[in-house]
């Protein structure tokens, strides 16, 4: 297998942080009243429906959450360095702080069901993963998203059906990547999910840890850069 064609630090990186918006959405979904904070296109249509059954703090909580993630994307495209490895860096340590403010907030104060905490939690969540965002473009793995799935799944399927039924050439390593990241985002759900019924503190830290090894990770690359 070519170099081009193996697993390498970027897979891990955008597995952990695969990890991190599934864990996030969980927790939002589960503990934040219904909102996603990754996952725009269902936040969107959980907007929608809001809106149409006249449910006004859904519908400020999607806002929100759109609001959150445009910013955080924002401000993500707006750390300018040197070279892309020192601006990932920097997005996913902006990251981290945001992940590790709401980390502190839930364990002591639990989840929030009122304003104003509710409302921060979900524009702050979102805002991560808005950061987070950027910070996937910014790893740069063709076809591996770490906050929105369903054009990743289309294009898996699409892979296999060329290779395996028609006897097209096609790139069954980029699919089986694809299939990672997404079984990863699947598993932490779960993962995610359980916790929340065992031991709400250890859940709310599961996006916050997954970002801080990812970040761990950026650090190092950049530290050997400084020294070559």
């Amino acid at each position: 297998m070519s170099q081009a064609q193996r697993l390498d630090r970027r897979d891990l990186q955008l597995g952990l942080l695969a990890f991190a918006a599934s864990a996030t959405d969980v927790i939002a979904f589960l503990k934040l009243q219904h909102v996603f904070t990754s996952a725009m296109t269902g936040n969107t249509a959980l907007l929608g429906m809001a809106l149409g059954q006249g449910r006004l703090l859904a519908a400020l909580l999607s806002l929100l959450a759109l609001a959150g993630y445009i910013a955080g994307a924002a401000a993500g495209a707006l750390v300018l360095r040197h070279d892309p490895q020192h601006e990932l860096r920097d997005i996913l340590g902006l990251e981290s702080a945001m992940l590790l403010l709401l980390t502190l907030a839930w364990w002591s104060r639990g989840f929030p069901q009122a304003a104003p905490a509710l409302q921060l939690s979900v524009l702050g969540a979102a805002l991560a993963m808005g950061l987070q965002s950027v910070a996937a473009r910014k790893i740069n793995v063709d076809g591996v998203p770490t906050v929105v799935f369903t054009s990743t799944l289309t294009s898996i399927v699409m892979t296999l059906m060329q290779v395996g039924v028609r006897g097209r050439p096609g790139s069954l390593f980029s699919a089986r990547r694809q299939a990672l990241a997404f079984g990863i985002y699947a598993a932490a759900a779960v993962l995610t999910a359980a916790a929340l019924q065992w031991r709400e503190r250890v859940a709310a830290a599961l996006p916050l840890a997954a970002v801080l090894v990812a970040l761990a990770l950026q650090r190092a690359v950049t530290r050997r850069a400084l020294a070559a």
